[in-house]
C-alpha cells in the first residue's frame, strides 16, 4: 500500500491555517468541470489571462488572496 502525501497548501497570513485555502485557477475557457469545482468550492476561477504578480492562492474564510 502506497502512502499519498497531501497537496500543497500555503497557510494564510492572517488567519494561521491552511484548512481553508484553495487555488485560484487562470484560464481562457473555463470547462463544466472547473465550474463544478468553483461551486463545490474546491477553487476559485481567475481572469483569462495570466500575469507574473497574480495571486495564486485565496482563503475562503477571510477572502485573502496571496501568490506563493
Amino acid at each position: 500500500m502506497v502512502k499519498r502525501r497531501k497537496p500543497f497548501r500555503p497557510r494564510c497570513r492572517y488567519c494561521r491555517t491552511n484548512q481553508f485555502i484553495i487555488p485560484i485557477i487562470y484560464a481562457r475557457e473555463f470547462t463544466k468541470e472547473l465550474l463544478e469545482k468553483e461551486e463545490a468550492g474546491e477553487l476559485k476561477l481567475g481572469a483569462a489571462f495570466v500575469a507574473f504578480d497574480r495571486p495564486n492562492w485565496h482563503c475562503r474564510k477571510c477572502g485573502w488572496e496571496f501568490l506563493r
